[in-house]
C-alpha cells in the first residue's frame, strides 16, 4: 500500500470525536475544526462542515455546552478563510451564537463576524447590514440586541450613505431601548459609532441621544462612557458647537454623584484638553480641574493630582500662568490632606511641576509644600518627593536650596526607612554635579561615606554605585587627593567584615578615572592587604577585583610582577576553594 491513497474519512473522523462522551475531546476537535477544513477543501467544507457545524450548535446536546459554541464561533472566522468569496455562508450561524444568553459566546460570535467583514467589506452592504436589522429588532429576547450595539460601528463603516441613514435610526432606538441592558451596551459603543462617523452624521438625533445617555439616572456605567465619547466628538465640533453640545456633559461628570464618572474625568483630563483645544480648556476645563482636586473622593483628588504632570507636558501644556492662578494655590491644601495617597501623589509630581513652572514660581509656591512633604509621616511620601531632589535643585537658586531644604534632604539620610535612603544616596550624583566641589565637600560627601555602612544592602549598594559618577563628575586628581583616602579610611579590622567587603566594592567604581600609576599607589596596597584578611570573602572578592583589573588591562607590569603575582600565588594555597579557584583565575588572567 506504499504510495497509495490514505484510506480515511476526516469528516467522518470529526464527527466522531465532537460526539465522544469526554468533554475534553469533544473542546480539542471543534478547537481544530480549522485543521479538519484545511484537509477537506472548499467544496466539503460549504457541502458537509458548515451544515454539520449549524446542526450542532441547534440541537442538543452540543447547543447547551457554552464553551464548546465558544470555540465554534471563534473557528468560524478561520473557516473564512478557507472558503474565499463564499464567507456569507458562515453569517447564519454566526447570527444565531451572537444571539445565545452566554456573553463570551456572543462577544466571539460578534468578533468573527468583523473579522470576516473587515476582510471582505462587499458581504457588509449585501449581508451584513440586514442581519444587523435582525439582530436590533429581535423582540424575544434582548442577547440579539446587545450584539447589534457591538456589531454596528464595524458595519456603518463600511455601508453605503443610504444603508447609513438607516443604521442610524436603528442605533437611536437602541439608545433608548426600555431594557437597561440595550441602553448600557449602546453607551458601551457609542465611541466607537461615533469615530465611524464624519461630522455630517452627527444629527440631531444622535447628538440627542449622547446628551440622553450622558443623564442616564441608574447606570453610572453608561454616563462614563459618555465621556470617553467626548473624546472623539469634541474634535469633530467648533468651539461653539461643543459650548453647546459637549462641554455641558463634561460639566456634568465632574459634579456627578458617582465617584467613578468623576475620576474617568480626572483620568482623561489631558486627552479631554487635547479633544477641546486651548481656548476652551483655560476658560472651562480648568475650572473642573480645580473641581476635582477639591473632590470628596480622595481617589478622585489622588488621579486630579497625577495627570497635572501630563498635563505640564501635553503638546499644547498648561501654562505657567494658568497653573499659578488656578492650580498651584491649592497645593497648600493638597499638602496637608487627610489622605496619604493624596500627598504621596503631589509628592510625586512635585519634580515635574517645578520644572514647568521655572524658578521664581517654585520659590514662591513650592518651597513649603516640598520641606513639609520631606518631612511627612508617611514614608511613601519622603520617599516620592525626595527622588525628585535632583530635578527640584537644578530648577532652584542655590541660596534658597541651602537655606531650606538642603538641611532636610540631610537628615532624609538617616530615615528609617531604607528606601529613602537610598533614593538620597541616588540623588547625589546629580546634586554632585549641580553643587560643585566645595560645597559637595561640605554638604553631602559625609552623607554619602555614611551611606557605605549603611546596615541595609540597597543602600550600600547605591552608595557604591554612585561613588563612580562621583568620581567621574570632579575627576582623577581629587579622587586621588581627596575622596580615595577616605575610602581606604574604612576599610578596618575593627569595622566587620562586610564594611571592608564594601571598600572593596567601591575601589573598582572609582578606579575608572585612575591611570595604571595611580592604580598601582594607591589602590593595588589595599587590594594586598584585602588578599590577607582573616574572613575569606573578604580575600574572594579581592581576588575577583584583580582578575577584573587584569582582564582591563588597568595594572602595570610592574605592579603584576611585584606584587600581584606572589599575592596570587600565596592565595593559590588558601584553605578556602572558592578563594583558590579565583587565585587560580587571576593567575590565568596575568599569564602566569
Amino acid at each position: 500500500m506504499a504510495g497509495g491513497p490514505l484510506d480515511f474519512d476526516v469528516m467522518a473522523f470529526f464527527k466522531e470525536e465532537v460526539m465522544n462522551e469526554s468533554a475534553a475531546i469533544r473542546i480539542n476537535a471543534i478547537n481544530n475544526c480549522h485543521l479538519i477544513a484545511s484537509a477537506l477543501g472548499p467544496a466539503k467544507i460549504i457541502n458537509d462542515l458548515i451544515p454539520y457545524l449549524s446542526h450542532l450548535v441547534q440541537e442538543a446536546p452540543r447547543c447547551n455546552e457554552d464553551e464548546f459554541l465558544f470555540s465554534a464561533a471563534k473557528q468560524c472566522a478561520l473557516l473564512a478563510d478557507e472558503i474565499p468569496g463564499q464567507n456569507d455562508l458562515l453569517l447564519p450561524l454566526l447570527e444565531r451564537l451572537a444571539s445565545e444568553d452566554e456573553t463570551v459566546i456572543r462577544e466571539q460570535a460578534i468578533a468573527s463576524l468583523c473579522a470576516i467583514g473587515g476582510k471582505n467589506p462587499a458581504i457588509v452592504t449585501e449581508h451584513l447590514v440586514p442581519m444587523l436589522h435582525r439582530l436590533a429588532t429581535k423582540s424575544d429576547f434582548f442577547t440579539g440586541r446587545v450584539s447589534a450595539c457591538s456589531l454596528m460601528p464595524m458595519v456603518y463603516k463600511y455601508a453605503t450613505e443610504e444603508q447609513r441613514d438607516g443604521i442610524r435610526t436603528a442605533y437611536v432606538s437602541l439608545c433608548s431601548n426600555e431594557m437597561p441592558m440595550v441602553r448600557r451596551a449602546a453607551a458601551h459603543k457609542l465611541r466607537d459609532f461615533i469615530e465611524a462617523c464624519v461630522k455630517q452624521d452627527l444629527t440631531p438625533d444622535l447628538i440627542g441621544v449622547y446628551k440622553q445617555l450622558s443623564q442616564e439616572g441608574t447606570q453610572d456605567t453608561i454616563r462614563l462612557s459618555c465621556v470617553y465619547t467626548t473624546l472623539v466628538m469634541a474634535p469633530m465640533l467648533s468651539q461653539e458647537e461643543n459650548r453647546q453640545t459637549t462641554l455641558a456633559v463634561i460639566k456634568d461628570a465632574t459634579e456627578d454623584q458617582s465617584w467613578r464618572v468623576r475620576l474617568t474625568v480626572a483620568k482623561q483630563f489631558d486627552q479631554l484638553c487635547q479633544a477641546f483645544g486651548p481656548e476652551i480648556t483655560k476658560d472651562h476645563l480648568l475650572h473642573c480641574l480645580v473641581q476635582l482636586l477639591k473632590d470628596s473622593e480622595q481617589e478622585v483628588r489622588k488621579e486630579a493630582i497625577r495627570i497635572l504632570e501630563v498635563c505640564v507636558s501635553m503638546p499644547n501644556p498648561l501654562t505657567v500662568e494658568q497653573l499659578t492662578t488656578m492650580i498651584l494655590p491649592h497645593f497648600a491644601a493638597l499638602r496637608e490632606d487627610p489622605a496619604q495617597t493624596v500627598r504621596a501623589a503631589l509628592a510625586h509630581i512635585m519634580g515635574p511641576m517645578a520644572k514647568a513652572c521655572g524658578k521664581d514660581v517654585l520659590q514662591r509656591w513650592f518651597l513649603a509644600p516640598i520641606s513639609d512633604l520631606m518631612k511627612d509621616e508617611n514614608h511613601e511620601v519622603r520617599l516620592n518627593v525626595v527622588a525628585h531632589t535632583g530635578v527640584i535643585f537644578e530648577v532652584i537658586q542655590m541660596d534658597s536650596v541651602t537655606q531650606s531644604l538642603l538641611p532636610t534632604i540631610q537628615a532624609c539620610i538617616n530615615d528609617q526607612q531604607w528606601r529613602i535612603r537610598r533614593c538620597v544616596v541616588e540623588q547625589v550624583p546629580r546634586l554632585a554635579k549641580l553643587f560643585g566641589v566645595e560645597m559637595f565637600q561640605a554638604k553631602l560627601e559625609t552623607m554619602l561615606l555614611a551611606s557605605l555602612r549603611d546596615s541595609v544592602h540597597a543602600v550600600r549598594e547605591a552608595a557604591i554605585d554612585n561613588m563612580k559618577y562621583v568620581a567621574e563628575c570632579f575627576g582623577g586628581t581629587w579622587t586621588v587627593e581627596h575622596l580615595l583616602p577616605q575610602i581606604v579610611e574604612q576599610y578596618s579590622q575593627s569595622a566587620g567584615y562586610a564594611c571592608r567587603l564594601t571598600t572593596m566594592h567601591v575601589l573598582p567604581k572609582i578606579s575608572g578615572v585612575l591611570d595604571q600609576d595611580q592604580i598601582g599607589e594607591f589602590v593595588v596596597p589595599m587590594l594586598q592587604k584585602a588578599a590577607k584578611d582573616p574572613v575569606p570573602n573578604v580575600r574572594f572578592y579581592a581576588c575577583r577585583t584583580i582578575q577584573g583589573f587584569l582582564e582591563q588591562k588597568r595594572l602595570s607590569s610592574a605592579s603584576i610582577a611585584s606584587t600581584i603575582k606572589p599575592t596570587l600565588q600565596e592565595l593559590k594555597e588558601d584553605t578556602d576553594s572558592d578563594v583558590k579557584y579565583y587565585a587560580m583565575r587571576a593567575l590565568d588572567a596575568c599569564g602566569a
